[in-house]
């Protein structure tokens, strides 16, 4: 790790970047609940609570980010740090409005008993989630493309778009078709959002939003630390 500069215009930067951390933990906490209620068929408690709490941990990055670029002359580097958590912190918070979505739609189906594949879904966006996060913390190197990872999400909801079509073909079954496409839908849309978020942080620290061989990453001062 190299060395930052300490300036209060720099410490309000980074700080920033602590804002999202804190963020996203809240998100995967409710993205945790949410698919840990809908595999087992139990209702979501204070859903909407948490989605309050995350609403304005969004407020403030977007206000901070605000009062930051109306006081400051900055610099390049500083807008692309700037707008790029302020962007991850909208995508982060879309993320939590559909996980109580998907809350809701478990309501639908109490005894749980997804099918396999939407089981799959929500291990797969825990799973992106969490690796993530890790990069934000600054816990795990970015090693992999999560936009190939979301593949699994995409390949899912088109093959539910297409047994809907039969079973409305054959007339067989249609309301639990359907039901599942909703949430299988959610569910991938919660996926590009998380893709949003870590090519978003990649753009951040690179300037590019696709996984290059190697990079260098960048503090808010222009550093190299790695």
């Amino acid at each position: 790790m190299g060395m930052f500069r300490t300036s209060g215009y720099d410490r309000v930067l980074l700080n920033l970047r602590v804002m999202t951390v804190e963020l996203a933990e809240a998100v995967r906490s409710q993205i945790s609940a949410v698919l840990e209620a809908f595999e087992h068929g139990k209702a979501v408690q204070d859903c909407e609570q948490r989605d309050d709490v995350i609403d304005q941990i969004r407020d403030s990055i977007v206000n901070r980010s605000f009062d930051i670029m109306s006081l400051q002359q900055l610099r390049s580097q500083d807008l692309r740090w700037i707008l790029g958590f302020q962007r991850m912190a909208q995508e982060l918070e879309r993320v939590a409005d559909y996980a109580c979505d998907i809350a809701e739609l478990s309501e639908l189906k109490p005894e749980g008993n997804w099918p396999p594949d939407i089981q799959r879904m929500a291990k797969q966006l825990l799973v992106m989630t969490n690796y993530t996060l890790a990069i934000l913390k600054e816990e795990a190197e970015i090693t992999i493309d999560l936009a190939d990872q979301d593949d699994l999400l995409d390949h899912v909801y088109a093959n539910l778009k297409v047994a809907l079509l039969e079973g409305s073909q054959t007339k067989s079954n249609n309301g639990q078709l359907g039901l599942g496409l909703v949430v299988a839908r959610t569910l991938e849309r919660m996926g590009d959002h998380i893709v949003n978020v870590a090519e978003t942080l990649l753009f951040i620290r690179t300037g590019n939003r696709r996984l290059a061989n190697e990079f260098p990453v960048t503090t808010p001062d222009g550093a190299n630390i790695r």
